[in-house]
Parts: C-alpha cells; sequence; structure tokens
C-alpha cells in the first residue's frame, strides 16, 4: 500500500487529485491517506497573496496621511543631507518634503507637522500611514491626538504605494531636471524641492485635472513665479555692502523657492 497526502496548498491538491484518480485506475493497490499533512509545497512553492490594486480614496483633507522616507543617498547635498521625509495627503495629492541628515530627525517632523496642520487648516489628521519603522512608532503622541496610525507589514511597499509610486515620480523629473541643469549631484536637495513644487502645481487626471494645490486651498496657484531651474539670473547687491562704483549686480543661477520669504534661492557664480 502506498499512503500519499492530500492536505497540499489549494493548487496543487487539485492537480495531485487528477493524477490520483488516473493512478488509482490504473493501480487499485494503491491507498489515499487524509489526514497526512504535507508541508513541503508551502516551504517550496510558497509567495506572496497577490495585491489587490485599491481604489479607496480619502473624502477630505488631511483625512488619510501617508508618510515615509527616502534614502539613504550616497552623495550628501551640499547642506549634508543624505534622506528626506514625504508626506501626502491622500485626497488632494499634495505633497510636502523635509530634507534630513539623519533617521533620527523624523519623529519630531512628524510631530511638528501634526501641529502645522491643526494651526493653519484648524484640523486634525484622522489617519496616518507609514511603513513599520521605528521612526513612526509614536504611540503616545497619537493616541493624545485621536490619530488612528496603520502600519504596513514588513517587506510589503505595496500596502503604502501611493507614497512609493510618489517617490518615482518625485525622482524621475528630479532626475531630468538634474542631468537638464547640469549640477553637480550635491546639488540634488534643491532639484527635489523644486521638483515637489512644480508637482503640487500642475493639473493632473487624478484629480479631475485640477491641481493639488487647487483641491487643497481651493484656488488656482500663481503659474506667473514659474521659472525654470538653473536659469540665469541676476541678484541685486546690498546698499551697505557696495560703494559708488561696484556692480549692482551678482551673476547667478536660479535655485527654486524659500518658503516664508518673497524671494528665490540663487547660487552666486562668483562666491559658490
Amino acid at each position: 500500500m502506498l499512503l500519499l497526502p492530500m492536505h497540499c496548498g489549494i493548487q496543487t491538491r487539485s492537480l495531485v487529485s487528477s493524477r490520483l484518480h488516473q493512478m488509482i485506475s490504473l493501480y487499485p493497490y494503491i491507498k489515499v491517506n487524509k489526514n497526512v499533512v504535507c508541508d513541503l509545497c508551502h516551504y517550496v512553492k510558497h509567495k506572496h497573496l497577490p495585491f489587490i490594486h485599491s481604489i479607496s480614496h480619502a473624502s477630505d483633507n488631511f483625512e488619510l496621511l501617508h508618510f515615509d522616507m527616502w534614502g539613504p543617498l550616497s552623495t550628501l547635498s551640499v547642506h549634508g543631507h543624505r534622506y528626506f521625509l514625504t508626506i501626502l495627503d491622500d485626497h488632494s495629492r499634495f505633497l510636502w518634503i523635509i530634507l534630513l541628515k539623519s533617521k533620527a530627525e523624523v519623529s519630531n517632523h512628524v510631530k511638528n507637522f501634526v501641529t502645522l496642520i491643526q494651526n493653519q487648516f484648524h484640523i486634525t489628521p484622522k489617519y496616518t500611514r507609514a511603513y513599520n519603522g521605528p521612526e513612526f512608532l509614536l504611540h503616545d503622541f497619537y493616541a493624545s491626538h485621536g490619530i488612528i496610525h496603520q502600519r504596513s507589514c514588513v517587506e510589503t511597499p505595496p500596502q503604502n504605494g501611493r507614497v512609493e509610486r510618489k517617490h518615482q515620480h518625485i525622482l524621475n523629473v528630479g532626475r531630468a531636471l538634474l542631468f537638464q541643469s547640469k549640477l553637480p549631484p550635491s546639488y540634488w536637495s534643491y532639484v527635489i524641492l523644486h521638483v515637489v513644487f512644480l508637482i503640487n502645481r500642475i493639473s493632473t487626471p487624478l484629480l479631475n485635472h485640477q491641481s493639488p494645490y487647487f483641491v487643497l486651498h481651493n484656488k488656482l496657484p500663481d503659474i506667473n513665479v514659474f521659472k525654470v531651474f538653473r536659469c540665469l539670473c541676476y541678484a541685486s547687491t546690498l546698499h551697505n555692502h557696495r560703494t559708488k562704483l561696484n556692480p549692482r549686480a551678482r551673476k547667478s543661477l536660479f535655485l527654486g523657492y524659500k518658503s516664508s520669504y518673497k524671494g528665490f534661492v540663487l547660487l552666486d557664480l562668483i562666491s559658490r
């Protein structure tokens, strides 16, 4: 008598069952023990269950915030940054980028960002979603604000796929700007910030051809401030640093915008 196990995986079980029926018809002395459990099929062929494409979408701004950290990059930025923290609002698809020198800074930036939302938009996020990293495990902070923190399982980035795909978008456009500008790789931080500024203000089919800026602020962005990254420009010199015969401007390159400043970030071609 030959004992063959039947408790295998669903696909394997159906295949074995059909073959067993054929074998039994040819060799009637074959017996099947249905109580034997076969682990070998799982050890040999086991795979992740397929990820179902999510069609869920937050109904209001700041109902769900996606957090993710990108890095480390082998090339330090000109100011010593190696990572950046990405924050994505699920409803408006508005992006925030925070440059980081180490992972230890993440926790404080998450707390500060929630405080910023509460003060500027008078709302507290309902849910936050991030990978299962210790820098995002702020149990007491989330509980004190009534925020439900959702975590993805280990080695399952598709569970937080919305912000993962946004990283790909940011880096694709960022490489294009960096190659076109012919700046050294250490200026990647300015490239990333400029890319996010553009993405937030350009319409997208995901929002019925509206921009994330419009969905979040309910007004059109001012596109008159758009400038070509690394374009040549001239910065006026300060009065107290020049004499009557000194130049009235400095030759510079445009590197982007600075929040809370009514001005631009420029690279002086003489002093660097």
